[in-house]
């Protein structure tokens, strides 16, 4: 590996030792990026996540000349700058046996771009991240005159918080390869942190104490290996500024500095392409998903709901799901025109009509018993007894041994559980959350079906603590299990991690209403395939790294643009 003279580094690091233990280890503020960061605020800084995987780990994020137009945007010297470096072989970790990089081609007098875009490419490391890191420990970026030292020093590699930087790794080139080899390192070799709770250190001074962090992804975890603290309230009041006595400031100068450069951090852009199966009305949506994922005719049943209320079409969806049948949404006097269309195309042998007279009128069955040989309702006297009379006549005894339960006055949850229900073959039934136990029926409902697993759907506002605890006597506590989260959103994405490992395909549907989404929980489910409940405007960030983590190829987004907009389709990422 070249160096260069070793006694003129030895002086430049004795006598900059101060100064890396300022910036490596207290994050001293360094000269800033060049695009203002006005708008971002602290307030957006979360310490268990400063960095997606999907940023940290692309090793594709920019191409070579991306990177040198990138320098020559700025006023630093690596524009320009030009070195040596040795060429690296292929790492595997001795502990894992997974990659680190493979091999780094070096070479002489090779451009600052060149290096960066090697190491990129060999290391899977983002050169975003070296970029902004090299900005944030020696602000090689923007400085068109840095000491020897911060050139050779570039990525504070091997500089101890409390002494001096190693001789042995010297070198601008080198400082590249070996510091973004050690961000690799990291993950490949299972070293110390890893996504989890872990105690981080507000300073280098112990005295000025710990915040306890939810790690949520490797590049995070990361991050801590690499400059170990976390910066404190008066860090993140003044972002370009320096806080106090016990303010760290080197992770909050890489967050500040990439969200000024290149946008938010922490966003998630999966791969998988998008399908929007909208239409002018919930019927016509209901009309489309049909067509699209039943395109023979002759089918043996079909399911009708009412499209204006949600209880009986997500008591069906799983039951749909699982006999591979159609689900379509009538009004409750009509029977839309894109409907009857999809209803005569498909030419069923047997219609099931969920709900009484005052549901889906008489006039409404008359019409639907010129279109198939046998038509018959299937009701009860409310909405829970109907969702047991579904899951008696879907699921015999015997059939399965899983059932999710889910409250009967509101959709989110339930529409997420259904197609989880569907792909471990099981029924969902409604129930009465907010009273202390269940009732009479639904247990003797439970006993009849066989079950010895029940998976309670939201948290105790919605299904109460006394019936997970009626529920844990009868089945023993470990065949109980609810999925639970703060709001509608998180409790979709538990429900979903818990039952889809991959999935080629995934649904987005709105958690604001429910119309859109009744027929899409029984084509997700019928399909193998999680059902998400996502905001009106985006995407919250776990399901976008779900669908990367499934490996799914496609994500349906289900309703027109007033249900999701353009942005849920474009993969928006929520704020938090």
């Amino acid at each position: 590996m070249h160096k260069f003279v070793a006694a003129k580094g030895r002086l430049y690091r004795l006598t900059a030792m101060v100064g890396a233990i300022a910036v490596l280890a207290a994050g001293v503020v360094v000269q800033g990026p060049a695009t203002p960061a006005a708008a971002i605020s602290g307030s957006e800084f979360d310490p268990g996540n400063i960095i997606s995987d999907d940023e940290f780990y692309n090793g594709s994020a920019m191409t070579e000349a991306q990177i040198q137009s990138f320098l020559n945007s700025k006023t630093g010297i690596l524009k320009s700058l030009r070195q040596n470096v040795d060429t690296r072989p292929k790492e595997v970790s001795q502990t894992t046996g997974n990659l680190i990089c493979e091999a780094i081609n070096g070479g002489s007098n090779l451009l600052a771009s060149t290096i960066i875009y090697r190491a990129q490419v060999a290391c899977g490391i983002s050169a975003k991240v070296i970029l902004v890191t090299l900005q944030k420990e020696q602000s090689l970026i923007t400085n068109p005159n840095p000491s020897y030292w911060n050139i050779n020093y570039a990525l504070g590699n091997r500089c101890p918080d409390d002494g001096g930087c190693s001789a042995a790794y010297e070198g601008f080139g080198y400082q590249v390869y070996e510091g973004t080899r050690q961000f690799k390192a990291y993950k490949a070799a299972n070293f110390k942190r890893q996504p989890g709770t872990h105690k981080i250190l507000y300073h280098l001074n112990t005295a000025c104490g710990t915040k306890t962090i939810a790690i949520q992804n490797y590049a995070t975890a990361a991050l801590y290996n690499y400059t170990p603290y976390v910066p404190n309230a008066a860090a993140l009041a003044n972002l370009n500024g320096t806080g106090d006595s016990c303010s760290s400031r080197g992770n909050r100068n890489f967050w500040n500095i990439y969200y000024s450069w290149f946008g938010n951090p922490t966003d998630i852009t999966p791969t998988a392409a998008v399908e929007r199966i909208g239409g002018g009305s919930r019927y016509a949506v209901s009309a489309a998903l049909t067509n699209k994922n039943y395109p023979t005719p002759g089918v043996d049943r079909i399911y009708v709901a009412t499209g204006v209320a949600f209880a009986d079409a997500l008591s069906v969806s799983t039951a749909a799901a699982t006999t591979q049948s159609p689900l379509l949404l009538v009004a409750a006097g009509s029977i839309p025109s894109s409907v009857r269309a999809e209803l005569t195309r498909l030419q069923p042998k047997e219609i099931v009509v969920l709900g009484g007279p005052t549901v889906v009128s008489n006039a409404v069955v008359s019409e639907l018993k010129t279109l198939a040989g046998s038509v018959q309702r299937l009701y009860g006297g409310d909405r829970y007894e109907t969702s047991r009379m579904i899951a008696s006549d879907a699921f015999p005894a015997g059939a399965t041994t899983s059932v999710y339960i889910a409250t009967g006055t509101d959709f989110p949850d339930a529409l997420s559980a259904s197609s989880a229900a569907a792909s471990i073959g099981g029924p969902l039934v409604l129930v009465k959350g907010g009273n202390s136990s269940l009732d009479s029926q639904t247990l003797d409902l439970l006993t009849t079906l066989g079950a010895s697993k029940i998976f309670i759907a939201g948290g105790t506002g919605v299904v109460s603590t006394g019936i997970e605890a009626q529920l844990d006597g009868i089945f023993g506590g470990a065949n109980v299990t609810r999925y639970g989260g703060s709001n509608r959103f998180v409790t979709s994405q538990l429900i979903n991690r818990a039952a889809f490992s991959t999935a080629s395909s995934v649904y987005f549907a709105t958690g604001t209403n429910f119309p859109d989404a009744l027929s899409g929980a029984a084509i997700a489910g019928a399909t193998s395939a999680p059902l998400y409940i996502v905001q009106p405007t985006c995407v919250p960030k776990p399901v976008l790294q779900a669908v990367k983590d499934l490996a799914a190829t496609k994500v349906f987004v289900l309703g027109g643009t007033g249900a999701l907009s353009q942005g849920v389709a474009t993969y928006n990422n929520c704020s938090r």
